[in-house]
């Protein structure tokens, strides 16, 4: 069976695809999971050949201490966002920053400058990772991205989460995959009854948040591009 596409009406491309160019390789979208081999890493930052020997590594960096020391949720899932009123008073990174569940993708987005690149962008979605989420990542994993020359993969994996139009949770159809770039793409599924919807392998815990500038969906995992080569019909949303 071919699997369905959602193309986004327009593509912030000064944001997905000027940032970073080891994009070119990377063709679908899942979810960040312990069987990524460094070897893989290395490919998908356009470096084959650099390796990293992190057991010499006795403790975490000082940056990584900062970022993911308080990883974890102290909200409940379904109870996220319920202490605003009106969520649509407020742009979406500050609604994001407001909840103590995203406090690791909120720094994340900060190391990597792309705080001013989502304020460009008129309307979007964004797939926010929790706390949980990034605790699920290896550490060294985590270190690799936050090494200063590893910045453009760290851009590339966050940008994974940034959908450059809005989708609601109703039009993630079973069997789809959402456009991001000319070739990077995140698959969709649903079950019977739509109640469990997994973008990129990633479960949407929290869904439909309504903000001044776009929609957020919080999800389980981190998502990562891979490899896809499978071919797609075509939906425009």
């Amino acid at each position: 069976m071919k699997k369905r596409m959602i193309i986004p009406v327009a593509l912030a491309a000064s944001m997905l695809v000027g940032c970073a160019s080891s994009n070119d390789s990377m063709n679908d979208t899942t979810a960040m999971d312990d069987n990524m081999t460094m070897s893989e890493t290395q490919t998908m930052a356009g470096d084959t050949e650099t390796t990293y020997d992190y057991d010499v590594v006795a403790d975490p960096s000082d940056t990584y201490t900062e970022i993911f020391q308080n990883a974890n949720d102290p909200q409940e899932y379904d109870e996220m966002f319920d202490d605003i009123d009106d969520t649509e008073k407020y742009d979406v990174m500050t609604l994001v920053r407001r909840n103590p569940n995203l406090t690791t993708f909120v720094k994340l987005i900060e190391k990597a400058d792309l705080v001013n690149d989502l304020q460009r962008v008129d309307r979007f979605t964004l797939f926010v990772p929790t706390n949980e989420a990034f605790a699920k990542v290896p550490k060294e994993k985590l270190e690799m991205l936050l090494m200063p020359d590893n910045k453009a993969q760290l851009m590339q994996v966050l940008q994974a989460h940034v959908l450059p139009t809005e989708v609601s949770s109703l039009q993630l159809e079973d069997n789809s995959r959402i456009q991001m770039t000319d070739d990077s793409y995140i698959p969709v599924e649903t079950d019977m009854n739509g109640t469990v919807i997994t973008v990129g392998g990633a479960q949407i815990v929290r869904n439909d948040i309504e903000a001044a500038n776009g929609t957020i969906h919080v999800i389980d995992n981190v998502i990562l591009p891979s490899e896809d080569t499978r071919e797609d019909d075509v939906i425009g949303y």
